[in-house]
């Protein structure tokens, strides 16, 4: 049985920076920054670590390609990513390149050790390898003799290389998924692996001899550690396990182990069987505790088929971002895609999403209850009525919604998540229909104001709670809805969790748009942008 640490420690696969990175993996970063933010939210300790897969054959051919050393076109293309990256509002806390010198130490300390383990051998293979993988396939792998993945013919590779035996692991990573089927996420995924196992696991190659990229096998320099095996070790170098290495005592190696085993591998459903039978594997082998779960998400398709660098069918996160701003790029990856299926890439949809819930539904309840208390209350600090009499059905809607989120959280459902926020900010809006604030204004009784009051700080309070569970979808504008409402913005560590009705005073600022029409114009420019 696995332990549970103290931080949620979340984790995205790490991209190769032969290209660019597109909308596809975005959808999984943001996917993480949205677990790691609402995580927090929660009042959760969570650490995020992204980062860079350098080491391929890929990458040293498009350094190549532009006269480059590896190492510095890597280190272009790593500021390119973490631009980004924070374009987006991606949340991390460590950015790993599988160059840096930490990185470097652990992987050659623990290829050494599964070596001393007599789990790593000298032996020739033959077989087919895609080079857009970085994997070897097997005949039956193969769709009609192509990659299935990429729908391209694999090389054929014959040389002398180290292996793991993976072999040796086949029951044991068998009684995992018995043990622990919740370990691959979703659970319609565990077949194909589990199916995979029992049908023989074969011992995979761990070094090349025929490029010199890489961090060099210890005991045989003129090899260098295969890119998988370099790779996955880089969610431990992320958490620290250096200092486990060199000093177990201290803090940092502490620190470590606050944070693993991991509580999630966010990766795309086509790296499963890396993460889910080699990974773990390896980690049995070096004696390290198993991650707490992997979830495999979908692809992200444009026009039908699936975004890939190596088909060129690719629009990138700052493209969209340029034309209509990083939170409806965030709102509509995570609110409009299941994050378990495939998803899909359309600017109409992106343009629909962002006109319908947050220009028109979220952002005009906010301007309207801000116009409305700014019209029929100037200058007046509005506080929770002593007894409330007309509010009672928002308030068991808002007192459900934290309810609603921890179980989106817990399934990694941004759509789920998304779509109880919206809920609310229709349910304010129903009330704003059902109470009609301007007909309580036009009869200026005693009790029609007393009323008015109540109906007025319901809708605010009911958006500040909307806000505040927001923050983790679309952290750029919701600052600005509480600034609006003459509040302070939270502090992200517990948000959520401290939110309490009728604790706040409300003296609101001037309202303004906060999420703008898309309009058709900028569609047009969207659609003409050339495929990267």
């Amino acid at each position: 049985m696995t332990s549970k640490p103290s931080t949620e420690y979340i984790t995205t696969a790490i991209v190769y920076p032969n290209a660019r990175i597109h909308v596809g993996f975005a959808w999984e970063c943001l996917g993480a920054d949205w677990l790691n933010r609402g995580q927090k939210g929660f009042g959760k300790q969570t650490f995020l670590a992204t980062g860079m897969d350098e080491h391929s054959i890929n990458v040293q051919r498009a350094a190549e390609a532009k006269n480059l050393t590896p190492k510095d076109y890597c280190d272009q293309m790593g500021q390119d990513i973490e631009r980004v990256l924070k374009q987006m509002g991606v949340s991390y806390d460590r950015f790993i390149r599988t160059s840096d010198p930490d990185h470097e130490r652990v992987v050659q300390a623990l290829v050494n050790r599964a070596f001393e383990k007599g789990d790593i051998y000298k032996a020739k293979y033959e077989g087919h390898y895609c080079e857009s993988c970085e994997a070897y396939y097997t005949d039956k792998d193969l769709v009609d003799g192509l990659c299935p993945q990429h729908k391209k013919a694999p090389k054929w590779i014959s040389e002398e290389n180290y292996f793991f035996k993976l072999s040796k692991y086949q029951d044991q990573l068998l009684q995992l998924f018995r043990d622990r089927p919740d370990f691959l996420q979703p659970d319609y995924r565990r077949g194909e692996v589990v199916n995979f196992i029992q049908a023989g696991l074969k011992d995979f190659s761990i070094s090349r001899s025929t490029f010199t990229w890489g961090v060099p096998l210890p005991f045989d320099p003129k090899h260098v550690v295969y890119v998988w095996f370099d790779a996955l070790i880089n969610y431990l170098t992320a958490a620290g396990y250096e200092h486990k290495l060199t000093n177990p005592g201290s803090a940092e190696a502490k620190a470590f182990d606050e944070k693993w085993p991991a509580s999630v591998h966010i990766i795309g459903k086509d790296i499963s069987r890396f993460h889910c039978i080699y990974w773990p594997a390896m980690l049995m082998s070096l004696d390290i505790e198993l991650p707490q779960r992997v979830f495999a998400h979908g692809f992200i398709n444009i026009k039908g088929d699936r975004m890939s660098k190596s088909t060129g069918n690719v629009v990138t996160p700052d493209e969209v971002m340029n034309l209509s701003g990083p939170d409806p790029f965030r709102y509509y990856l995570l609110a409009e895609n299941q994050f378990s299926n495939d998803g899909n890439f359309a600017w109409e949809l992106l343009i629909l999403k962002n006109n319908a819930d947050l220009a028109n539904d979220w952002g005009n309840l906010v301007n309207r209850s801000i116009n409305m208390t700014r019209k029929f209350f100037p200058e007046e600090t509005l506080t929770a009525p002593a007894k409330a009499t007309h509010s009672a059905e928002v308030r068991e809607s808002f007192d459900r919604l934290r309810g609603e989120l921890q179980v989106a959280l817990a399934a990694i459902d941004p759509a789920a998540y998304s779509v109880a926020c919206m809920a609310r900010s229709r349910v304010l809006n129903l009330y704003i229909d059902r109470t009609k604030p301007w007909a309580l204004a036009k009869a200026a009784t005693p009790e029609s104001m007393s009323e008015l009051r109540e109906v007025l700080y319901t809708l605010l309070e009911g958006i500040r709670w909307t806000a505040t569970c927001l923050m983790p979808v679309l952290p750029f504008g919701m600052p600005e809805v509480f600034k609006q409402l003459g509040v302070k913005t939270p502090d992200a560590q517990g948000a959520i969790s401290n939110l309490e009705w009728g604790k706040e005073s409300y003296l609101v600022g001037e309202p303004r748009p906060i999420y703008l029409r898309i309009e058709k114009a900028v569609s047009e420019t969207a659609e003409n942008l050339p495929k990267t």
